[in-house]
This record gives C-alpha cells, sequence and structure tokens, in this order.
C-alpha cells in the first residue's frame, strides 16, 4: 500500500490495489445559494479542473465546490509480476479498468483547498500459458490536503490513500488493504495494514505475491 499502489493505474504500472475508506470532511457540501445551485465556470478557478474530468462546479458555503467523473480506457498489458522458474517462468498478463468520482473545494477567492477522489478499480490477472485468470476490484480513497491554497502541492500529511485489495478465483488469493500517508514525491511517512504488493514490488520480496503466482500455475 506504498507509493507504489497510489500510483498504480496508470499504463506502465504494475498490480492493482483496492480499497475501502471513510472520511468525515469538515466541509459542508450544500451546493446552493440563495436557495437555488448557482453554477461556477470550472475555468475561473485556480488551478481550473481538468475538461477531461468533466468538472460540475457550484458555490457553496466554503466557496465552490466541484464533483468530478471520469473514466479511463482499459488497460491491458504486462503487470510487472514474474510467477515460476525455469521453463515455467511466465509473465502475469494485466487487464483493468479504472474509473473515478471525487471532489475539489475551493475557497471563496477560488483557491483550491482539497482534492477528495476515489478510484474504482477492476480486472483480472491472468497466465498466458494456461489462461487461467484471478479476478480482483475494490477502490482507493485519495484525500490530498494543500500547503498553499491555489496550487496543486499537498501536505506533507495530507496526502492520505487508504488502499485495499481483494483478488478472487474459487475463493480469495490475497488481500492488500490498509492505509498511507504519503508525501507528494512518493516518500512514506506512515502505513498500516497488510501490504504484499508494495512488499514484492518496493520492497523487494519475491515471495510476498506468491499466492497469486499459485493460483494462477496450478
Amino acid at each position: 500500500m506504498l507509493a507504489a499502489f497510489v500510483r498504480f493505474f496508470q499504463p506502465k504500472e504494475r498490480l492493482v490495489r483496492i480499497a475501502q475508506f471513510r472520511i468525515n470532511d469538515r466541509y459542508q457540501s450544500q451546493s446552493v445559494w440563495a436557495g437555488h445551485p448557482v453554477s461556477v465556470d470550472p475555468s475561473t478557478l485556480i488551478p481550473p479542473p481538468p475538461p477531461e474530468f468533466n468538472p460540475v462546479c457550484e458555490k457553496s458555503g466554503f466557496g465552490t465546490l466541484c464533483t468530478v467523473n471520469f473514466s479511463d480506457p482499459p488497460f491491458a498489458g504486462d503487470s510487472g509480476l514474474a510467477c515460476g522458474s525455469g521453463a515455467n517462468t511466465f509473465e502475469v498478463f494485466q487487464f483493468s479498468t479504472r474509473s473515478v468520482q471525487g471532489r475539489r473545494y475551493y475557497d471563496q477567492n477560488r483557491n483550491l483547498l482539497k482534492r477528495h477522489f476515489r478510484e474504482y478499480l477492476a480486472g483480472t490477472y491472468s497466465n498466458p500459458l494456461n489462461h487461467k485468470a484471478v479476478a480482483f476490484s475494490g477502490s482507493i480513497m485519495h484525500v490530498h490536503d494543500l500547503t498553499i491554497p491555489g496550487t496543486t502541492r499537498a501536505e506533507p500529511r495530507g496526502f492520505l490513500a487508504e488502499l485495499g485489495s481483494i483478488c478472487r478465483m474459487a475463493g480469495t488469493v490475497l488481500i492488500d488493504a490498509g492505509r498511507a500517508t504519503i508525501t507528494e514525491d512518493g516518500t512514506i511517512l506512515s502505513e498500516a495494514g497488510q501490504h504484499p504488493f508494495d512488499e514484492y514490488f518496493v520492497f523487494g520480496d519475491t515471495t510476498a505475491l506468491q499466492p497469486l503466482c499459485d493460483a494462477l500455475a496450478n
């Protein structure tokens, strides 16, 4: 559940991790002004939400609240995980989808304060030699508190992700779940839970994902 976990679903990244998360936000999400929603042009915000995020922005009690909702094209390719040895070695193939729902909070001066978003991940890991596959699904919640309003730089202790993944075939094969506090550059300040993907990809423990390899090999 490390930086590798958080950066996971970008095209050249590795295996997925997934999560469940709850957060109590001190900001109120009402988007009403004088009893009626008042739209805000996203391009007037600092910085503006990317147009491809399909932002919908409205005035709120603290300033402006934007909701975003988008999906990436499906990814299909090498997961970065190698299983087996000798003639039985195989590279795990990954197919995955990713969609995102989130909120961006702006102050009265239209400067960005916070970014909260959840990634929904699903797909399969498969063995290209025998075509066995293991399905995964779950989500990752990200909480970014900004150092300076109107920038995109997060506080060292404000970039938070709660993560967890479940890989299933006939039953549960592998679980990766927990929480991490991570800086913008990927430095992990704290973490809790079980994180076999990070053990494998970050710390070099080649046995961490063995249950997944075994499920795909047998």
